[in-house]
């Protein structure tokens, strides 16, 4: 199945404006038939480590040295566990051996999608990014966020329209960069038509579903709508780092 693929990334209005750097990483690649998207959303930069592209790259890193021809979903499942928790233990060990300019502050989310040409599907997902399938005009968020807001929905303390309130709601739970880190992986079926869509919080917490909708129609193809979220989120105030990656499945 043709896969039409983009990816964009945008400091943010108020991080451009104050000049402060672009913390966030996007990239996409193909191995083996694979075809894999990514995004990562990264905090405390120095100018020795940016999180975002460290982990970035180390997961890319690891699945291209343990990729192979016609990979079993079950193993191209635990190959992405693999390579998560790999670039986390890196990470960990990277803040350890420089203790006094790292802490707990120091980590990465991150938004993994892998499309086999079996028409299967893996994600993975750490953090408060979010992965969306977009199938027959519908748009689904599939990830679910790491957040205490989350959590306590999770638990039925609060419910799902108070999320967005909650004082808690970008206080995370999992991250790159944590100590035993809850990584979410799930496979699925993909079909001529979809989308699959991964963005990060400075997207997400300002564009809703039905703006997201109406973006990808009216752009029709992938970097338009990569071009379209960015737009969008800026002109509704573009409060963080945006980053996205758009694919479609063609005929």
């Amino acid at each position: 199945m043709p896969i039409d693929n983009a990816f964009a990334t945008h400091p943010g209005k108020v991080a451009e404006a104050a000049e402060k750097i672009n913390e966030d990483f996007a990239h996409s690649w193909v191995k083996d038939g694979v075809s894999y998207q990514i995004t990562a959303d990264g905090n405390h930069k120095t100018d020795f480590l940016n999180p975002a592209p460290f982990v970035v790259n180390d997961i890319q890193r690891f699945i291209d040295a343990y990729s192979a021809p016609q990979l079993p979903i079950q193993e191209l499942k635990r190959m992405l566990s693999g390579a998560f928790h790999c670039a986390n233990r890196i990470l960990l060990a990277f803040k350890k051996a420089n203790g006094e300019l790292y802490d707990n502050s120091t980590f990465a989310t991150v938004d993994l999608t892998a499309i086999t040409e079996r028409n299967e599907f893996v994600m993975a997902h750490v953090g408060d990014g979010r992965i969306y399938l977009i199938r027959d005009g519908k748009v689904q968020q599939i990830s679910k966020d790491h957040t205490e807001a989350q959590r306590l929905c999770d638990d039925g303390k609060i419910t799902k329209e108070q999320i967005f309130q909650h004082p808690d709601r970008d206080l995370l739970t999992s991250a790159l960069g944590f100590e035993n880190p809850r990584i979410d992986i799930r496979t699925g079926k993909i079909q001529v038509g979809d989308i699959i869509m991964l963005l990060t919080d400075g997207a997400h917490k300002v564009i809703n579903l039905a703006q997201l909708h109406d973006i990808v129609y009216e752009a029709g193809n992938c970097f338009e709508t990569c071009n379209g979220i960015i737009k969008v989120a800026n002109a509704l105030g573009g409060p963080d780092n945006i980053s996205v990656c758009v694919s479609y499945l063609r005929k």
